[in-house]
This record gives C-alpha cells, structure tokens and sequence, in this order.
C-alpha cells in the first residue's frame, strides 16, 4: 500500500542520495550485505530479550536496505542479479526478525516476562504469511500480472515490528502482522485470479 503511493516521490528523493552514496565508491552488493548483517545483530539482541537495541539496529538495517537500489541507478549497474539479490535477502531478513521473536517467547527460559508461546506460534504464522505475499507477487508478476496491491506490504510490516520492538508491543504486533499478512496474501491471490478470469 505504501509502496504504490509512494514509490514516485521516495524515488525522487533517494536519487541525490544515491548519487552522493555512490561517489564514496559503495558497491551496491556491500551495502545488500551490510544491511543483513545489520539484521543478523538485531537478531542477537532480539534472542538476549534486548528489545530496544534490537529495534534500533533492525531499522538500521531497513535504512541500509533502501539505498542499495538509489545506488545501483546512481551507478547505472542495475541487474538482474541484483534484483534477485536484493529480494532474497529481503526475505533473510524478515526471517532475522520474526524467528528470534519465536526463540525468545518459546525457548528462552531465563527470561520469565518472556514465557508466551502463543506469540511464538503467532510469528511464525505471520512469518509464513509474509513469505507467502512476497512470493505471490514474485510468480503473479514472472507470468505478466499486475500484483501491487494488499494492507500490508513489506514497509507496512517493517515500520510496525521496529515499532514494537522498541516500544515493546511485540505480542500486539506479532496478532496485527499475522492478520495482515493473511489478508494480503488472500487479497492478491484473489486480484490476480480477477486478471486470469479476464484474459
């Protein structure tokens, strides 16, 4: 939802920083990767029940996440290779999120305030469903359909779980992103079906 409204102008305004980024001489593919191993500290800390440093660090790695495109159109190296780069390790890093989350509410027994298993298992619904919309609009769009539609798209859940991650409303977020996901996996799949009925 967001992307659709916005793309345009975040586009417009990532171009200067872009440029600027890309004159420091920064692949890319570095920055890809710097901002999975953003994810991968924000997953220690998330499993140590740090919640707040953990959302700090994961919306470091958000930020880091959306300059890799601004710099590769700087650069004039947009790939293909690049592109299934970029959405693989999108999907590493929601895993880097929402796995650590089923660890400390399920496996941790040091951290009592922790104990909830039901929002291990919440996650892990929310984690799926949330694999499930990405690839949805991966194979929709690889057969020629149009797929940018659903509540709750990839920046809609990342500006939610750093939210709840740093102000501590993890199990709230873990039900609304589950809910979510499950509607906009069911809202491309039917809006994709519409498009196949019609041609």
């Amino acid at each position: 939802m967001l992307n659709a409204r916005i793309r345009a102008g975040w586009d417009r305004f990532m171009r200067p920083i872009g440029r600027a980024v890309a004159s420091s001489g920064i692949s890319p593919d570095a920055i890809t990767y710097f901002s999975v191993a953003l994810a991968g500290v924000a997953a220690y800390y998330i499993v140590e029940g740090h919640l707040l440093i953990a959302g700090i660090i994961s919306t470091a790695a958000g930020v880091a996440d959306l300059f890799d495109g601004a710099v590769a159109k700087a650069k004039g190296v947009t790939s293909k290779f690049g592109a299934v780069l970029d959405s693989t390790t999108d999907r590493l890093t929601d895993a880097l999120v929402f796995l650590p989350i089923v660890w400390l509410y399920a496996v941790r027994p040091d951290i009592p305030s922790h104990d909830e298993p039901w929002v291990a298992i919440t996650a892990m619904i929310a984690l799926v469903a949330s694999f499930l919309v990405s690839y949805v609009k991966a194979r929709a769009e690889s057969l020629g359909f149009d797929c940018n539609v659903g509540i709750a798209e990839r920046a809609e859940r990342l500006i939610l779980i750093n939210a709840a991650l740093i102000l501590d409303f993890v199990p709230v977020a873990m039900v609304i992103l589950a809910a979510a996901a499950i509607v906009t996996f069911l809202q491309r799949i039917l809006y994709v079906r519409k498009q196949a009925r019609a041609t």
